[in-house]
C-alpha cells in the first residue's frame, strides 16, 4: 500500500526500499538500461530511477563506464524471470572482474528482476544480500510481486510527469529528441534539420537539463517512455 500511495518517484522508491529492506536486502538499484542502435559498438545507457548502493562502488562503476560490460545488464536483456547474479553464464574476464569488485565493496550476492519495456529498453531492479535472501524461492516471487507494483505505479507517476515535462520542452528540442530516439547522431540530425551538429548538441544538451537526465540516449528513451515523443 505504500506504494500506491506514493505521490512522487523519491516516495515510490523510499517506500520499495523499506519492502525490500524487509526481505533481508539492504541494497538495491533501479534503472531503466537501454543499448545503442546508434554506434557499432554496442553500448549500454543507464537512466537511474533510484539507488541504495555503496557511494564508493557506485562511483567507481560510474568511472569505470562498466555499464556497458555488467553481466547483470548483458542476462537483462535475455531473461524475462528473475534470475541470481551467480546464475549468470558464460562470464567473460572483464565481467568477472566486475562481479569480484562487487563482491568486495559488499555486492556479494544479488537479485535480478527484469521488466521488459515495449521500446527494447529495460526496467531492471537489482538487489542485493545475504545469499540465503538471494537464494530464497519465497522472496524471488515476492520481489517480482514488488517489482511489478513498482512498474504500475511508475507509470501512473509518469503520466503526471509527463504532461509538466513537455511543456518544458521547445517543438525544436522535441524534434531532436524525437531523431537521437531513431538512433541518428548529432550531425545526421544537422543534415535532416538543416542545421549545424553544434546546434543540435545544444538543443539535445537543453532537453536533457529540462529532463533531468545525463544521458542523451537516456533522455530520448525516457521521452519515448512517457509519451512526450512518438518516435
Amino acid at each position: 500500500m505504500r506504494l500506491a500511495f506514493a505521490a512522487n518517484i523519491p516516495s515510490l522508491v523510499e517506500s520499495f526500499g523499506h519492502a525490500a529492506g524487509k526481505l533481508g536486502f539492504p541494497h538495491y538499484v533501479i534503472s531503466r538500461v537501454t543499448r545503442s542502435r546508434s554506434t557499432c559498438t554496442r553500448r549500454t545507457a543507464l537512466e537511474m530511477i533510484g539507488s541504495h548502493y555503496p557511494q564508493d562502488w557506485v562511483r567507481h562503476y560510474q568511472r569505470s563506464d562498466y555499464a556497458s560490460i555488467d553481466p547483470v545488464h548483458r542476462a537483462a536483456f535475455l531473461q524475462s524471470a528473475p534470475y541470481r547474479w551467480h546464475d549468470i553464464i558464460g562470464l567473460s574476464k572483464a565481467e568477472r572482474r566486475l562481479l569480484d569488485e562487487a563482491r568486495e565493496a559488499g555486492l556479494g550476492a544479488g537479485l535480478s528482476i527484469p521488466v521488459h519495456q515495449s521500446d527494447g529498453s529495460i526496467l531492471l531492479f537489482n538487489l542485493s544480500g545475504p545469499l540465503h535472501s538471494v537464494n530464497n524461492t519465497i522472496n524471488s516471487r515476492l520481489v517480482y510481486l514488488i517489482s511489478a507494483q513498482f512498474h504500475f505505479e511508475l507509470h501512473r507517476l509518469a503520466l503526471i510527469r509527463s504532461r509538466k515535462a513537455a511543456h518544458l520542452l521547445t517543438p525544436r528540442q522535441l524534434e531532436c529528441l524525437t531523431w537521437v530516439a531513431r538512433g541518428k547522431t548529432s550531425a545526421e540530425i544537422g543534415e535532416i534539420l538543416g542545421r549545424s551538429r553544434y546546434t543540435v548538441d545544444y538543443h539535445i544538451d537543453l532537453a536533457m537539463e529540462a529532463l533531468n537526465i545525463r544521458s542523451r540516449t537516456a533522455a530520448a528513451v525516457h521521452a519515448t517512455v512517457q509519451g512526450i515523443i512518438k518516435p
